[in-house]
């Protein structure tokens, strides 16, 4: 420990490294910590002296692949958004992570910067929102309910008169109401807080049947691309509350790209090894390790809006009544999931992370 201790260097802008906000480390080739400025303490809820001499993986837990990287004395360079590191006592936060080559010797600078959790993101001011919502649903619900009886009831008479190729969309027609109706039924219960069901379901099911609702009303200019994980497990959920998560997400992309020509909607599903919350209601943290996105190439969400997009009431559309997206987050939520939204470049991608159902969980996760 002495001769590590007399290596270390001293920096002729130690004094400005200290007191920089950003949590930061130096470590050497081999991964020993050199030096923690106060922000690192801060931030790991360990002191300098606990850290300096160890190898960074012993004082910050973290995945394998990172441990290997920087294990790694010809990988120099690193970026992490939203990885998941585990601090003093225990605690997991997410950060971005970047790790920069420093001097000639083979010391790198390691930035830990913290970021947003899922459950911050996702935390009280997305219940308030979801009770608001839930709110204004009931006191919609007696009036929505009276047209959809009659849509359903003119459906039905038309299937007695239509020919087979007709058949297909008056049946669509019959079990959109019908899911519309147990919707409504939910949110009636949603504004007084109760969960809804959820059980082991195929996530393909409701995507299937989101996508066949929305090509049916045929959206000019605007194509589909699917990306779809072929081994992904059974997802704890509800079905009804995933068609009307992907029916908002969806509907809300192709009305960004109306009047272009060039437009296209994205639905991707991927298994996420390491992405997990705590929802704060005893059980400690939940992984979500299945993921289902929404993506346009549309314009993106207003930068002024943004912070307030899953909020009730908050919209660019003239007539819209800015209830769609608190929906979404509530229902997320309702299934012990999150919701996400960001902007990737040209792409506008809304993110829905939810656990899997514990019997069909993949015993051997991707890194």
């Amino acid at each position: 420990m002495s001769a590590l201790t007399s290596s270390i260097p001293t920096f002729d802008h130690d004094e400005i490294i200290q007191s920089h906000p950003v949590a930061t480390l130096l470590i050497d080739r081999g991964a020993v910590v050199l030096f923690v400025n106060a922000a690192a303490e801060q931030l790991c809820n360990i002191s300098r002296s606990a850290m300096v001499g160890r190898v960074v993986y012993d004082v910050i837990g973290m995945d394998r692949g990172y441990r290997q990287r920087m294990n790694d004395p010809d990988t120099s360079a690193l970026f992490a958004h939203r990885a998941e590191i585990r601090i003093g006592g225990g605690k997991s936060i997410f950060v971005d992570m970047q790790m920069v080559p420093y001097g000639s010797n083979g010391h790198r600078i390691l930035a830990l910067v913290p970021s947003q959790s899922e459950a911050e993101l996702m935390g009280g001011a997305i219940g308030r929102s979801g009770r608001a919502a839930g709110a204004a649903a009931s006191m919609l619900a007696h009036e929505i309910k009276n047209p959809l009886a009659g849509i359903k009831g003119a459906a039905q008479l038309l299937a007695r008169k239509t020919d087979a190729s007709g058949e297909r969309f008056t049946t669509l027609i019959c079990a959109e109401v019908d899911r519309i109706t147990t919707l409504i039924d939910q949110m009636e219960h949603f504004s007084r807080g109760q969960p809804i069901a959820c059980t082991p379901i195929n996530l393909y099911q409701p995507i299937h049947q989101a996508l066949e609702a929305v090509r049916a009303r045929q959206l000019p200019g605007v194509r589909f691309s699917e990306d779809f994980d072929p081994s992904l497990p059974m997802v704890q959920g509800n079905h009804d509350a995933m068609v009307q998560i992907l029916l908002n997400l969806v509907t809300n992309a192709g009305e960004a790209l109306s009047g272009r020509d060039d437009g296209v909607i994205r639905i991707a599903t991927a298994y996420r090894h390491g992405l997990s919350i705590d929802n704060g209601d005893g059980r400690g943290r939940i992984a979500l390790p299945i993921e289902v996105s929404v993506s346009d190439n549309g314009p993106g969400v207003p930068a002024d809006i943004r912070d307030d997009l899953f909020d009730p009431f908050v919209t660019t559309k003239r007539e819209g009544r800015g209830l769609g997206l608190a929906l979404v987050a509530k229902l997320a939520r309702d299934m012990g999931g999150t919701v996400q939204h960001v902007r990737d470049g040209e792409w506008t991608r809304f993110r829905v992370n939810l656990p899997a159902a514990q019997s069909s969980a993949r015993k051997e996760p991707r890194p």
